[in-house]
């Protein structure tokens, strides 16, 4: 067996030779793959004799039962040609199946028993009932897909992994626009990702994912000492050119980040670290973070007990806002995009829009509108007494660099009618 360390060539991939054992029959299984490049021959030894079981292709995955249960390989891979996999630790895929329903657990253990007793006598799954009444093309479309899409997910989060090590993410900001006055308040920081391989990647596409697995602990503290230590920067620079402004940097904060026991502190060190006062720093929540336990909701009431803001993030969106907004006291209400953009297209959206902010006014919580894209949104969201507005009537997210041009910017001129 060729050793790893000779054949590795990134943090999250290894490349074998034609030929090459990948792993053998009753070995210790510490990782799975994913195929990028290649092909790899899964056999069993029976009697002294060689017996294919299966020859697995690009982007199949294969040595997960052992990492799943723990027992030693039952079966063994070859390369059959020069190969490059994506490493899949034991720790990603056991992360998964804890977090995952007892049940679906239960079901995972009985099919990789199966699985053992057919890759020990040689025999072939039996395809579903359900498959068979489908034609052969749609039946192998719905196979691909249930495999592609985990796959999928998993390579990512190698990805993302490799990403953290390499310091691959920026930080795009957005400004916050106070309505009353046209200037800028503050900004809203936002994570990007540029992958050598996939390029700028959409958040949507690895935020989920980030989410899903403890990497978003991580990345979240990356976001806050990166918005942290660009804030000072902004502010030096208002102080500059003689402008007397506190900006604020709103941060989104996952559920997942507040059930980290070291959150508080952490993020207490780093508005230390920068000398940054914590009511300058706006963290941005779900519903969904509210809803994440009874820890979630009593670090949301710390983090304000020692200064910082905490904003509502995509209120009305939920199930249950109306219930939060008596149980907790925010500090601002974010009215979601998708009541601002359809306003003029909606009668009943403008109207469920000035019931938000009216409500929020009675309740003394300013109010930040989010996805204004014209003047006509602008002017009606002040009519209403909206606090604040951010959208791409303004900016669009932008890197460091491209925001300085917004310090002493005004933007009075969307109230003329």
């Amino acid at each position: 067996m060729v050793d790893k360390e000779q054949k590795s060539n990134s943090q999250n991939t290894e490349v074998f030779q034609n030929g090459d054992m990948i792993f053998e029959e009753g070995s210790f299984g510490d990782c799975s793959y994913i195929i990028e490049k290649g092909r790899v021959e899964i056999y069993v030894t029976i009697d002294q004799e060689h017996v294919r079981l299966k020859i697995l292709g690009t982007g199949e995955i294969f040595g997960e039962m052992s990492v799943i249960d723990g027992s030693p390989r039952s079966a063994s891979a070859r390369a059959l040609e020069d190969c490059e996999l994506t490493v899949i630790s034991s720790a990603q895929i056991s992360e998964r199946i804890e977090d995952s329903d007892p049940i679906v657990s239960l079901l995972i253990n009985i099919l990789l028993q199966r699985m053992r007793l057919l890759n020990r006598h040689a025999k072939q799954l039996e395809s579903s009932p359900i498959l068979q009444a489908l034609p052969e093309e749609e039946s192998q479309k719905l196979i691909d897909e249930h495999q592609n899409e985990p796959l999928a997910k998993m390579r990512l989060e190698s990805e993302l992994k490799d990403a953290l090590k390499k310091n691959q993410f920026l930080a795009y900001y957005q400004p916050i626009i106070d309505l009353s006055t046209g200037q800028i308040a503050g900004f809203e920081a936002l994570l990007r990702w540029e992958s050598p391989q996939r390029g700028m990647v959409r958040p949507d596409v690895f935020i989920g994912v980030a989410e899903e697995t403890s990497l978003i602990i991580p990345l979240g503290y990356w976001i806050i000492e990166r918005s942290c230590q660009d804030l000072v920067t902004l502010q030096r620079e208002i102080a500059a050119q003689g402008l007397d402004i506190q900006l604020f940097m709103s941060i989104n904060i996952s559920g997942r980040q507040f059930q980290d026991k070291a959150f508080l502190d952490n993020l207490c060190k780093i508005v230390q670290r920068y000398n940054i006062a914590p009511r300058n720093i706006k963290l941005e929540i779900t519903e969904g973070t509210l809803m994440a336990g009874i820890r979630s909701t009593r670090v949301v009431e710390r983090c304000q007990q020692r200064g910082f803001k905490i904003a509502l993030d995509d209120f009305g969106t939920g199930y249950s806002s109306m219930g939060y907004l008596m149980r907790f006291a925010v500090d601002n209400i974010k009215v979601d995009k998708g009541f601002v953009i359809p306003m003029f297209e909606n009668d009943r959206t403008r109207v469920l829009t000035n019931a938000i902010i009216q409500l929020a006014q009675g309740l003394d919580n300013p109010t930040i509108a989010e996805g204004i894209e014209t003047p006509e949104h602008h002017r009606a969201l002040r009519k209403m007494g909206c606090d604040y507005g951010q959208g791409y009537l303004y900016s669009r997210p932008v890197p460091l660099e491209k925001v300085r041009r917004f310090i002493g910017s005004s933007f009075r001129h969307f109230d003329a009618p």
